[in-house]
């Protein structure tokens, strides 16, 4: 008849064991290191992305031309292992054009797609101007429904050689 204290070791042992096989690396880092910034959403607490070589931190302030010209302010961002990331503008006043309509756009969420990657045509930049403008039109004085807008306006850009967008994330900042 197996003894008390063999039970309780074999228990130690058990919670042990478990406790060791929760604690898998995070998978979600790129061979270099970086973190996609996508995986700072909404609960991700202490989760903070890593900018790429050629990308910044912008907080996006309108959307405004033929829906490809961005006005933004450079953006720092803090991170609290508790919190996430914060971010905050504190740079000077940009005007950034996206080089084409199929400039890739990644968004924590939009209306009957949910997370994930567009282009700036497709829907990329529409969710940015309803988030950043209330509107979704430049002509609209009626409010848009902003309920997919949890970024607070900070994206992560990646700027090309001449000066345009080249790709998008919109950034989840506690």
């Amino acid at each position: 008849m197996p003894s008390l204290r063999h039970a309780l070791v074999a228990a130690v042992l058990g919670c042990a064991a478990l406790t060791l096989t929760a604690c898998e690396p995070d998978d979600t880092g790129a061979a270099d290191g970086t973190v996609p910034a996508t995986s700072a959403g909404p609960g991700a607490k202490g989760a903070c992305p890593t900018l790429a070589p050629g990308h910044v931190y912008v907080k996006v302030e309108s959307v405004s031309g033929a829906m490809n010209t961005l006005t933004t302010k450079g953006a720092t961002q803090r991170c609290n292992p508790d919190e996430g990331a914060f971010y905050q503008a504190n740079g000077k006043e940009h005007a950034y054009v996206v080089e084409s309509g199929d400039t890739p756009v990644t968004v924590i969420h939009m209306k009957g797609k949910g997370a994930g990657r567009t282009t700036a045509a497709h829907g990329g930049l529409q969710h940015i101007r309803v988030c950043v403008n209330g509107t979704a039109q430049d002509t609209d004085t009626a409010k848009a429904d902003t309920g997919d807008c949890y970024g607070q306006n900070y994206f992560d850009v990646a700027v090309g050689g001449d000066g345009r967008i080249t790709e998008m994330t919109e950034l989840y900042g506690s």
